[in-house]
């Protein structure tokens, strides 16, 4: 799960979802979130927020960035596109003070949904070499 102003919403990253946003945007969805997380990583050290935010923000623009929340939404529910541009402004691109995580900026979203990602594609190639131990121990 994902939270985008004051809503979770379910997301999955699959063969469609990437299919859906090449087409849309003629990127790749994993290249695209990996560019991400690697200028988040890179700019850790910046102690301003802004400039931070704008270094992200240089790897995916707001357009860019909905498509791929779109994407990876659609693999899962059906999410308007509107709705998902809504949430992104409305949560704005800057950190604020507020103390819940429901209404983090979206590119600290967009960083939260790679993690939660690279973490499922560990779990699966795990699962898939005890499989093939498994295998060769049979």
């Amino acid at each position: 799960m994902i939270k985008l102003c004051y809503k979770e919403y379910r997301f999955k990253m699959s063969l469609g979802a990437m299919k859906q946003f090449k087409e849309k945007t003629g990127k790749d969805l994993w290249f695209t979130l990996m560019s991400f997380y690697s200028v988040f990583l890179q700019t850790a050290q910046i102690k301003s927020t802004t400039e931070r935010m704008r270094h992200l923000y240089s790897c995916c623009d707001f357009d860019t960035g909905a498509e791929a929340f779109h994407a990876l939404m659609c693999a899962v529910d059906k999410v308007g596109l509107d709705e998902i541009r809504d949430g992104m402004f409305r949560v704005g691109w800057l950190p604020s003070e507020r103390p819940d995580s429901m209404s983090e900026p979206w590119p600290l979203v967009m960083v939260e949904a790679f993690l939660v990602i690279d973490e499922q594609f560990k779990e699966i190639a795990q699962e898939k070499k005890s499989d093939t131990s498994d295998q060769k121990t049979a």
